[in-house]
């Protein structure tokens, strides 16, 4: 395995992640999708909306793990001690984007990166981390196949769902 350097994002680093989110967008064909900047990014991780990990090939961004903190109400909030350093309140983690560049797959880096984020869990006692994975993206769900989780499609019958700007407008305005 390579010896790539994993460090906390900065909003020094938005630049190389706002590149390895468009590419992800190009792979999981939603392009199109992608209005955030590099700019807007920047304020995010600035405002901690935002957290994460990237991973450095020497001083080539090699990949990414982007996450965000939510709160479950029928579990509440687990880590009180922890609440003044973020100014919110969480109870568990959300794994938004889980991306490694092309020639650096196959390496353990999507692993090691979502091992990191596990850990950080672990030392901040939150109780859940959560993903979405496309149906057809078969190598991160072989991935996703080596730990245990649960589907919650398949066990719960849990399924997510979303409205964009025009329906939330459409709806807001009935």
């Amino acid at each position: 395995m390579k010896n790539f350097t994993i460090v906390t994002v900065t909003p020094d680093h938005a630049d190389h992640l706002i590149s390895m989110i468009h590419e992800l967008a190009e792979f999981e064909k939603m392009k199109s999708s992608v209005v955030n900047t590099a700019e807007r990014l920047r304020k995010d991780i600035e405002n901690k909306a935002v957290h994460g990990f990237i991973a450095f090939d020497g001083e080539v961004p090699a990949g990414m793990n982007l996450y965000y903190y939510a709160y479950s109400t029928w579990v509440g909030q687990v880590n009180h001690n922890f609440l003044h350093k973020i100014n919110a309140v969480l109870q568990y983690l959300h794994m938004e984007d889980l991306y490694i560049r092309p020639q650096f797959r196959r390496m353990g880096l999507a692993r090691l990166l979502w091992k990191k984020l596990a850990e950080l869990a672990r030392d901040k006692e939150i109780a859940r981390l959560e993903w979405a994975v496309l149906d057809w993206n078969t190598n991160a769900i072989a991935l996703y196949d080596t730990v245990d989780y649960v589907n919650l499609t398949k066990s719960e019958g849990w399924y997510t769902f979303r409205m964009d700007g025009k329906a939330i407008n459409k709806f807001a305005n009935e």
